[in-house]
């Protein structure tokens, strides 16, 4: 499951947290399809199941955040 913080982002607003809840210790590959950028803030799952990411967008439009585990 993917949360975003705050749950509605605006092309103005100065980004959001992107929180993935899933398998503990998993490696986990971000992706990103619309405008703006994604930055990994952890590439693994921690002992609760929980990665993140930064997200800051760009211009107007939506945008979809993908995330896959690994091993």
């Amino acid at each position: 499951m993917i949360t975003i913080y705050p749950a509605t982002v605006y092309a103005d607003s100065t980004g959001a947290l992107v929180v993935l809840t899933g398998p503990a210790n998993r490696a986990v590959t971000w992706s990103l399809i619309g405008p703006g950028s994604l930055t990994p803030i952890t590439e693994y799952t921690d002992d609760q199941g929980r990665a993140a990411a930064s997200y800051l967008p760009a211009g107007a439009g939506s945008a979809t955040i993908q995330a896959t585990y690994g091993t």
